[in-house]
């Protein structure tokens, strides 16, 4: 099974994923945003995208390491990792269900107001893509793609399970995931 966390960037789905690691001694955690990170280097010579979800390859690549990890480990995994843009989803997930892999996938809301409170006090480390992530810890890069997120909401309420993350703690949240995908009781 892949427990996918979605919501807006800077929400907390990092920090939902190493509780939830922590809570469920078998899952695995894979981050997707190091798949874009990893093929930068290579596809920014070829085209300019403003986001590395926009290539293609990124979304291939994430399906062939989910499909590959989850065949080879037989675990559960966590990915967390935005996708805002419908298509992009919907590529990800066909790719995931051919493959027979399960998705269970979670949308991690949170007020505006909470969103920008937790872009605010992070002080986790971000490897980043763009000179405005780099120069300011992607604190510029999350407020920029808050309305995407937001505008998105609509249908990833329809495609994911909404948790209002506002008042609960990331460990409250990771239980609530795992209880919610019987990986808990």
């Amino acid at each position: 099974m892949i427990i996918w966390l979605n919501g807006p960037f800077g929400g907390g789905k990092t920090t939902t994923a190493a509780a939830l690691d922590a809570l469920l001694p078998e899952a695995l955690v894979f981050d997707p945003e190091k798949v874009g990170e990893s093929i930068t280097p290579t596809l920014a010579a070829v085209e300019t995208v403003r986001d590395f979800q926009d290539w293609r390859p990124w979304r291939e690549l994430v399906v062939a390491s989910l499909v590959s990890l989850d065949r080879y480990t037989g675990r559960t995994i966590v990915a967390p990792q935005t996708v805002v843009v419908e298509r992009y989803w919907d590529e990800i997930t066909a790719g995931l269900a051919e493959a027979g892999i399960e998705v269970r996938a979670f949308t991690l809301d949170c007020t505006p107001e909470e969103h920008e409170r937790r872009i605010a006090t992070d002080t986790l480390t971000l490897a980043t893509l763009t000179q405005i992530q780099a120069d300011d810890g992607g604190v510029g890069w999350r407020r920029h793609r808050a309305p995407d997120y937001r505008a998105a909401l609509s249908w990833l309420a329809g495609r994911t399970e909404v948790i209002d993350t506002t008042a609960l703690t990331p460990d409250e949240v990771a239980r609530e995931i795992a209880t919610r995908t019987a990986l808990l009781v």
